[in-house]
């Protein structure tokens, strides 16, 4: 399984585990987070945090702060350019 679809399928396994309010029958990787999937941004920040705990992801804060996340494909985008290591599911 590559980086990208493994941090694709961790950015699922935490929606589901611990946003239950999500519309994950909406997941895939061109949903935006707002529009399709109801994360707001505390919700956002709940499944970063989670992602970091759970699965070893990290975000730089300056990558957070300069980089729009409106997509799943973004915030998977900007895990795999952090050099995340290979993703534990």
């Amino acid at each position: 399984m590559s980086s990208a679809a493994a941090t694709r399928d961790a950015i699922e396994t935490v929606i589901r585990s611990h946003l239950p309010n999500a519309r994950l029958s909406a997941f895939s990787a061109t949903a935006r987070l707002n529009a399709d999937l109801a994360i707001d941004s505390i919700m956002l920040l709940q499944l970063i945090v989670h992602l970091e705990l759970e699965h070893g992801l990290h975000i730089p804060e300056e990558a957070l702060l300069t980089h729009q996340l409106e997509t799943v494909e973004d915030l998977e985008a900007l895990l795999v350019a952090a050099g995340n290591p290979e993703v534990s599911l």
